[in-house]
């Protein structure tokens, strides 16, 4: 009876082997694929990760040393081959600084722009978009400079945003709306923050509320 049952088993085995083997074959060859392509994906991403960081830090030292030209290469290479690391976004914001300071307004727009787009950090991005409005601002255009402004997500820079915003209203002669940003703008900041008194000088200037 045992011999029998012990066939009866090793029958079914044969069956569900039949049927199922090659899905479970299949599943470990797949699972085995997964797991390999994650590992060299994390290899391919960190050593990626680690390139784009020895380009940026070269670049760093080339513009200190005044290298402009050589910077330049490094960093045009890093928002063409490393976009998808947070390096690309800082060098965007360097040679965005360069541009302004050869006298080039428009690649130092192009450049802002792009990080805006691009960059995979937060506060680059942040830095980025804030800096287009002030230069939109600056020259004129104060509804796109306004339009820069309309995020959700400020991640951390809720006060320059709310500054910013009473800078723009204050130009277009909202004088109501610009003292509601700059109070904003105050409330954003952690306390005892040394630049409170700036805030503070922006509202008096306004005056009071009855004078406005």
């Amino acid at each position: 009876m045992s011999a029998y049952a012990d066939q009866e088993e090793l029958d079914k085995l044969k069956a569900w082997w039949k049927n199922y083997g090659s899905s479970v074959i299949f599943g470990v060859l797949l699972g085995a694929g997964i797991l390999i392509g994650f590992r060299y994906w994390t290899h391919y991403t960190e050593q990626r990760l680690q390139t784009a960081s020895v380009l940026y830090d070269r670049m760093l030292q080339d513009f200190h040393s005044k290298k402009l030209e050589t910077a330049r290469q490094s960093g045009e290479s890093l928002l063409k081959d490393s976009s998808s690391t947070p390096y690309a976004g800082m060098a965007g914001l360097l040679l965005a600084r360069m541009d302004f300071e050869a006298g080039d307004a428009l690649s130092g727009r192009k450049h802002l722009q792009w990080v805006v787009e691009h960059a995979k950090d937060a506060a680059t991005m942040h830095a980025a978009r804030l800096r287009l409005a002030r230069i939109n601002l600056d020259s004129g255009d104060k509804q796109a400079a306004l339009a820069l402004l309309d995020v959700k997500d400020q991640a951390g820079f809720e006060a320059e945003y709310a500054e910013l915003k009473g800078d723009i209203y204050l130009a277009q002669g909202q004088r109501e709306q610009a003292r509601t940003a700059y109070r904003e703008a105050l409330k954003q900041l952690p306390a005892g923050s040394p630049y409170a008194p700036v805030l503070n000088m922006k509202l008096d200037d306004l005056g009071s509320e009855k004078s406005s």
